[in-house]
């Protein structure tokens, strides 16, 4: 096995001249021998011939083949019935299984046959010279017939226990930059490298399975080779013997005028524009101040500024007027409702599953985050009181019970005053019933804090990422040590039973023998657990280290999805290595300066708000129209459920009832249990998509429109009456504005956050002026207001 040519210069000859001349390239600069030329070999070189003596490697070779052909996907042998008596593991998770198959008379009879390889299964069907369901799957004369024959023919052994592994995986050119067809390069054959433990590399393109993100911008053959379709940016997936890695293809858009000047607010814009100039892309102007200001409340604080507030903004000619009103909102009381809100959604805080009583749990569940985000505790402590939480904390069986006391005293009188919510820890989350699973609350740990998703890998390899089932169960172990019920050592009477000291609740405790497996990071280490101790708390420290490839990435992103409506890895939560970042030096920039900043949460959202990415028009341009992944402009979003609620009650001076689901006064974007008992509030923020919680990931929310929501802003009745209330907002405003101008401006602050344009304000003057009754025209005024598209959308 020959050497390679270290990765900078294979990157320039690439560029330079095509993979043709960097092989040859790699020769002469290796051996310094001008024009001997050397490349690594791939199984076609290897088994071109029939005579061909090379000895195949069963997990190198031959399982890469059986994916390659299709043989072990879900559609054929891969499935957990397999087909025609045979089955393989899906994606080819588990080589002792397939080479047990293959080669074990287990009644039907094994797929090869040593005595005589020409005849196995394994050729016969593929080839058609058997009756094959999968159709031809290559040719008998091709290097994968030769290969598979040679390893039938050398004994059809499974690699021994000291035979190098796979080490790393890499492709070549990482990312690359085509024209649209018909331009001459517009294509790019691609190298698919694999180091081994003994230091040995092979070309595996060959055996390397291709795909792309998206088909619109490129797409790419079974031999590896790309080429551009339409203009626009996608990744390329390539995966070799479970090891899944991606390159990046930009088809710029064609250039008709030079990059404007973009400047940087902060690191955010240079990154940006930087992926925008490669893309060919020009990002949108600034927004307006009364677009900013709008935007900025709806997404920070979930509410609507009011007119009083639109007034003093759009007024103010402070330069920075901008970051000052992002520094108010942060200190504002919305922040902390808004985002346990969010948070609660993250986590599952569903009360469909938490102790009796439900709603009540919810709520404790929800004040806890609140009280966390109110005092901007560090988002790795915040994780850690959740991840690594027992309902002691260390204090003794008399202090918890004081504790649990106080709660319940409260809980009974109506709500929590605030004595769950100063906890370290949040225990609730591990007494919901079905975090009692580990298996499940392994899923909703890796979804909420690594933005990972492990649900595959409970069954097989994952097809997208590195997680095998060993990887989901020694993960699992971390949390199959956590225990509810009373523990041996509270306090008992003469019979046995637990004392009459208000010890009636079940604990949150470890309990180290329930422990059945070796706990092990994701893709990491074993984790051994000394006699007494937690596991999860060096879980919690791998997490939060700075080594971490998904923790601070993870809320990052979700941040991120939250304020453009896309993630820079999208679906927010779906950090897997065939779903590459949009802009990865971006990311983790934003990772790693959120870690410097030891893990503020505040600063992660200053800086975003604060940068003119974030601050562009939602008004497109000619040349970034069609770009929803580079962050060239604003993207239209639909208010979420609680703030729409919240906007109307807001607008029309109403508020709405929970009953007994909720204190007086507590607001839609503040409202903690997942599930509602009765109609009003509860239909509307279903109508508009308020997640129920049942699932593990943030494709529960919905932010679609609808017809359903188009009519209950046209004519539910509880518009209608909000509006016409002679306690609500406009009985003030008509009272308060006797002036019909401005009182037209007035509503359009409160509802647009924006005076009218003066053409808006001719036509309404107009069409007041023409009605008999002010109230009921200026009831038509509001309603038409909340009806305008504008009104929705968050731009």
């Amino acid at each position: 096995m020959t050497k390679f040519l270290p990765h900078w210069k294979l990157w320039v000859f690439m560029a330079v001249g095509g993979l043709a001349a960097i092989v040859q390239e790699v020769g002469a600069k290796e051996n310094g021998e001008k024009g001997k030329t050397e490349k690594l070999q791939s199984a076609a070189d290897m088994w071109a011939s029939k005579d061909s003596q090379a000895i195949p490697s069963f997990d190198r070779h031959v399982m890469p083949v059986m994916s390659k052909v299709g043989c072990n996907n879900r559609a054929c042998h891969g499935s957990f019935q397999g087909q025609a008596g045979f089955r393989l593991s899906l994606f080819g998770h588990d080589p002792k299984m397939d080479h047990d198959e293959l080669t074990v008379d287990e009644g039907n009879g094994p797929r090869i046959s040593l005595k005589a390889p020409e005849n196995s299964l394994l050729l016969l069907k593929p080839t058609l010279k058997e009756p094959h369901d999968g159709g031809e799957r290559f040719k008998k004369d091709s290097w994968t017939y030769h290969l598979l024959l040679n390893w039938v023919k050398n004994g059809a052994n499974r690699d021994a226990a000291d035979a190098p592994k796979l080490t790393k995986v890499e492709v070549f050119p990482p990312a690359m930059q085509l024209l649209k067809p018909p331009a001459t390069n517009a294509e790019q054959q691609l190298l698919i490298v694999a180091t081994f433990s003994d230091g040995s590399q092979e070309d595996v393109t060959p055996l390397t399975i291709f795909s792309t993100n998206d088909e619109t911008v490129a797409e790419v053959n079974e031999a590896g080779l790309v080429q551009s379709v339409g203009y626009g940016d996608t990744a390329i997936v390539a995966t070799y013997a479970g090891v899944v890695i991606t390159t990046q293809v930009i088809v710029p858009f064609p250039q008709k005028a030079p990059f404007p000047d973009f400047a940087a607010n902060n690191s955010v814009d240079k990154f940006v524009a930087t992926k925008l100039q490669k893309m060919g892309i020009h990002p949108s102007d600034l927004c307006s101040d009364e677009v900013f200001l709008r935007r900025v409340f709806l997404d920070l604080i979930g509410t609507l500024p009011t007119a009083k507030e639109a007034h003093a903004f759009l007024d103010s000619k402070e330069a920075d007027k901008r970051s000052k009103l992002i520094a108010q909102l942060l200190e504002r009381p919305e922040y902390a409702i808004y985002w346990a809100t969010k948070f609660s959604d993250w986590t599952g805080n569903d009360n469909r599953f938490t102790p009796q009583p439900r709603e009540k749990s919810g709520w404790l569940w929800y004040d806890w985050l609140h009280h966390k985000l109110a005092n901007n505790v560090p988002y790795d402590e915040l994780v850690a009181g959740i991840v690594t939480a027992t309902t002691r904390e260390g204090r003794s069986v008399e202090e918890t019970v004081a504790e649990f006391q106080a709660i319940k005293a409260n809980v009974d009188k109506g709500f929590d005053e605030g004595v769950y919510a100063a906890r370290k820890t949040n225990d609730i989350f591990w007494q919901k019933a079905t975090n009692r699973n580990a298996n499940t609350v392994a899923l909703q740990t890796a979804y909420a804090f690594l933005g990972v998703r492990l649900e595959c890998a409970q069954c097989h390899k994952h097809p997208f990422d590195r997680w095998t089932q060993n990887d989901f169960q020694s993960f699992t172990a971390f949390f199959s040590v956590v225990s509810t019920g009373v523990p041996k050592d509270v306090p008992k009477d003469v019979n046995g039973k637990v004392a009459k000291n208000g010890y009636k609740f079940n604990e949150v405790f470890i309990d180290l023998k329930r422990s059945k497996a070796k706990p092990k990071l994701l893709g990491g280490d074993m984790v051994a657990v000394e006699e007494g101790s937690d596991p999860r708390v060096a879980l919690m420290n791998w997490m939060r280290s700075p080594d971490n490839n998904y923790f601070a990435r993870a809320i990052a992103n979700r941040l991120w999805g939250h304020y453009f409506g896309v993630g820079i890895v999208d679906p927010v939560d779906d950090l897997n290595a065939a779903n590459p970042p949009s802009n990865p030096e971006l990311l983790n920039w934003l990772a790693q300066d959120f870690i410097e900043h030891k893990f503020d949460l505040k600063h992660l959202h200053s800086t975003i708000l604060n940068s003119r990415t974030y601050q562009l028009s939602w008004e497109p341009n000619e040349s970034n129209q069609l770009d929803e992944r580079n962050f060239s402009h604003a993207l239209l979003r639909r208010m979420p459920a609680e703030v729409v609620l919240d906007a109307i009650n807001q607008i029309t001076g109403a508020t709405d009832s929970y009953g007994n689901n909720a204190p007086k006064g507590t607001r839609a974007i503040g409202l903690a249990p997942s599930r509602l008992r009765g109609g009003g509030p509860e239909y509307a923020l279903s109508v508009f998509g308020r997640p129920l919680r049942t699932q593990l990931c943030d494709c529960e929310r919905s932010g679609e429109t609808g017809l359903a929501q188009a009519m209950y802003l046209l004519n539910d009745t509880d518009i209608n009456t909000k509006i016409a209330s002679d306690k609500g907002q406009l009985a003030g405003l008509l009272k308060d504005f006797s002036d019909d101008g401005a009182l037209i401006e007035e509503l359009f602050l409160s509802t647009l956050s924006r005076y009218p344009t003066a053409e808006e304000k001719k036509r309404a003057l107009d069409f007041v002026g023409q009605a008999s009754n002010r109230a009921a025209v200026m009831h038509d005024m509001m309603w038409s207001l909340i009806n305008v598209r504008e009104f929705i959308f968050v731009h």
